[in-house]
């Protein structure tokens, strides 16, 4: 079995950070490129406030997730493993599922919980979801 291409969402808990030294140590043993993907979503409708507040709350969404995928980026390019990175807005659920049913990836590895307790319930959610959906291997970090 040969891996080209690795999917690695990355909320920057410690459980993506475990994941990311797998997907570190796989694509330096076959030579892979690395996608490297961080989902934001804004999830509250209120009519009441003002689109110009929405609009900054939606950018400072981005901004925390750019700061998040640098976490990555330093690790992937420390080790000099080729990379890249995708900050997507949309639920991680089903932006993950769609990347996964993309065929774009031999493999997926992914952190098995997320940062908070919250925030752990939901990813494991989003694992279950990405493993309901796959074509190709799927490994889950604790």
């Amino acid at each position: 079995m040969s891996f080209k291409k690795i999917l690695l969402p990355f909320d920057g808990s410690a459980h993506s950070i475990n994941a990311s030294t797998y997907a570190l140590d796989l694509a330096k043993q076959y030579g892979a490129k690395v996608t490297i993907v961080h989902c934001y979503e804004w999830h509250l409708n209120m009519p009441e406030v003002p689109e110009t507040l929405i609009s900054d709350v939606k950018a400072n969404l981005k901004r925390e997730a750019e700061n998040v995928v640098k976490k990555a980026q330093g690790l992937f390019e420390q080790q000099g493993v080729e990379h890249h990175t995708e900050i997507i807005a949309g639920s991680p659920g089903y932006v993950l599922a769609k990347l996964a049913k993309s065929k774009e990836y031999d493999l997926i590895i992914l952190g098995s919980h997320g940062h908070s307790d919250i925030a752990g319930l939901f990813l494991g959610s989003v694992t279950h979801k990405v493993l309901n959906t796959i074509y190709c291997p799927v490994m889950v970090v604790p």
